[in-house]
């Protein structure tokens, strides 16, 4: 009698927006047959995507709507994974994430595939007008790629794993295959059969991604895009961008420092760049066996949000799965300063290796400015963001005035007392570590009579950084935002 297997399937993981390790991925990749599982579905229906207008795509393709991924296995149930998106999801698991959202805007295209329909895939992922994302964020019909994380609120890291792929320099033609002859079939003495020979797969023959110094300010026209996009109103996620490889040969391009202090172009807390390119398990079905570095350094992002807190750096620690870099970077390339004083380790993410083994060298963002460059002091101040905003959606019935004004500073003095306590905050004293004002100082009387309250805070982050004063305003309709009130928060 043939058993039965019962297989069961959790439920998605519901959102929380105090949650600190979420990614979301968002790029090409394929349907797999069958219906939507279950716990898919049930998310689906519960956000109301299954009600979605009849001009979006049929849900059933999982097409341009958000997929909450909990497990490897899980993403395998709804896509296809030998694609560069599919790559990074797998890294980010294998490196501690345990969440994600995975936004498919499209399948996969064909290896060297012509440079209008490369683009035609990225303005799916990333929709541009006049340099900005063309995104309504209380309109979620407008909503498109990137759009969608203004219905995720407890996603931290944005990751666009097609991006060096769609932004190539054209790709060399594919090796050709030669069809084995057979020979003529003849009898011949008993003996062991040869092992057969090694056999790549077709894909490893090809050539990874490279781009040219075009290739790179097409890159670094995007990537200040979303960034701007982060900046103005998700100031709670961070992209994690993955930088091209340079075309080998061209010294322009293989200068990474030099186009990074000149042409680059953006300077942002919200942007965080990884480099090298990585050879894991995960890409062994991709051009050259690698992957972009982003999704590998996402997982470690949220790993280390699990197990240390999302404020600390997490330079130094270990990566599960990864056997080598591309390219090889020497030490004199990653520690020589540019024009500005600052060197590589300065401005990207780094991996490389260590006495210890394969290491995250450095945990930056782009920040011009140096307060916000440690990528550690940068989640503090998105996470502070993050709760604040829940703060203020409790308070958002409550009448205005002094009462709600003692309340909002005792409940947001409360918050940064328990990050003293772990250590997110430096000080002896937590009058030391922060301070916080939420009174008429604070706010004008134009403030007051619009219901906008303004909370005046101030801390010392847990590193080697100046004190950081960052204006919380609360608007009616409980939204919390953080106000450009110093360069630091500017950046």
């Amino acid at each position: 009698m043939a058993r039965i297997h019962f297989e069961r399937q959790a439920p998605a993981q519901a959102s929380d927006p105090q949650r600190a390790d979420v990614a979301c991925f968002v790029g090409l990749a394929g349907r797999r047959p069958g219906p939507i599982p279950a716990p898919v579905r049930g998310w689906l229906i519960e956000r109301g995507w299954l009600a979605s207008p009849t001009e979006r795509p049929p849900v059933e393709a999982l097409l341009d709507v958000p997929v909450p991924i909990d497990s490897w296995e899980a993403f395998t149930e709804a896509f296809t994974g030998a694609t560069y998106l599919g790559a990074a999801v797998r890294s980010f698991f294998a490196q501690g994430g345990r969440k994600c959202y995975v936004v498919r805007v499209d399948d996969p295209l064909p290896y060297g595939a012509e440079a209008g329909k490369r683009l035609e895939r990225l303005e799916r992922i990333v929709p541009r007008l006049g340099g900005r994302v063309r995104v309504s964020p209380g309109d979620r019909t407008t909503w498109r790629g990137v759009g969608h994380l203004f219905g995720l609120p407890d996603v931290s890291f944005l990751c666009l794993p097609d991006l060096p792929d769609l932004l190539r320099d054209p790709a060399p033609p594919p090796p050709v295959a030669i069809d084995r002859v057979e020979p003529p079939e003849q009898f011949v003495e008993a003996s062991d059969p040869e092992p057969a020979p090694a056999t790549d797969g077709w894909a490893r023959r090809l050539e990874a991604p490279r781009c040219g110094v075009d290739g790179y300010r097409a890159w670094a026209e995007v990537v200040r895009t979303v960034g701007r996009l982060l900046a103005e109103r998700l100031r709670e996620v961070h992209l994690v961008a993955a930088v091209p490889m340079p075309r080998e040969g061209d010294r322009e391009a293989a200068d990474l420092l030099g186009f990074l202090t000149a042409e680059a172009g953006f300077a942002s807390a919200f942007v965080q760049l990884a480099f090298p390119w990585v050879r894991t398990v995960a890409a062994r079905d991709l051009p050259e066996e690698l992957e972009g570095p982003d999704g590998v350094l996402a997982g470690v992002l949220a790993r280390n949000a699990l197990l240390r807190g999302t404020w600390r750096s997490a330079a130094g620690l270990d990566l599960a799965g990864v056997r080598a870099f591309v390219p090889e970077l020497r030490r004199d390339q990653t520690e020589r300063p540019g024009a500005d004083g600052l060197a590589l380790l300065d401005r990207v993410s780094l991996f490389g290796p260590t006495p210890a083994g394969l290491r995250l060298l450095s945990d930056v963002t782009t920040a011009a400015d140096a307060s916000h460059r440690p990528a550690g002091v940068s989640r503090l101040v998105s996470w502070l963001v993050r709760a604040a905003r829940r703060l203020g959606e409790d308070s958002t019935f409550e009448p205005a005035g002094e009462a709600l004004w003692r309340r909002i500073q005792d409940r947001t003095s409360t918050l940064l007392r328990a990050l003293w306590d772990v250590g997110a905050l430096r000080g002896a004293t937590p009058a030391e570590a922060f301070d916080v004002r939420c009174d008429a100082s604070t706010m004008s009387q134009q403030d007051i009579d619009q219901g906008r309250v303004l909370a005046h805070v101030r801390f010392e982050a847990a590193a080697p950084v100046e004190s950081i004063t960052v204006v919380l305003a609360l608007a009616e309709g409980g939204q919390v935002s953080a106000v450009p009130d110093s360069p630091e928060v500017a950046a």
